[in-house]
């Protein structure tokens, strides 16, 4: 049922991997690290959160709800990440399949 740690995480740093790089080319920002603070750095305003979002729920087809609307969820990539995994087991927990962290 469970996935093993190491898959897990190896699928949480493709997609931190895959967040940087959707940054970069839709929003065109450079995130320096995984941790970077987002929002304290400037690099996310009110604009630039529905537009990560919007591409978010594209690429990993993974819609985020109104219940994950928490600052700290969006604090770094690495959170985003966390997010997306608990999305990604949430499906697949319900027998959703047919997801993948590559969509491009």
């Amino acid at each position: 049922m469970g996935e093993s740690p190491q898959l897990a995480d190896s699928d949480r740093e493709r997609i931190q991997r895959e967040l940087i790089e959707l940054f970069a080319e839709k929003l065109n920002i450079n995130v320096p690290s995984e941790t970077t603070d987002l929002f304290e750095s400037g690099i996310l305003d009110s604009q630039k959160f529905v537009e990560l979002l919007l591409h978010i729920e594209d690429h990993f087809k993974a819609p985020i709800g109104v219940e994950d609307f928490e600052t700290e969820n969006f604090q770094c990539v690495g959170n985003i990440a966390s997010v997306i995994l608990r999305h990604k087991n949430a499906s697949m927990s319900a027998g959703v399949g047919g997801w993948t962290a590559s969509q491009t």
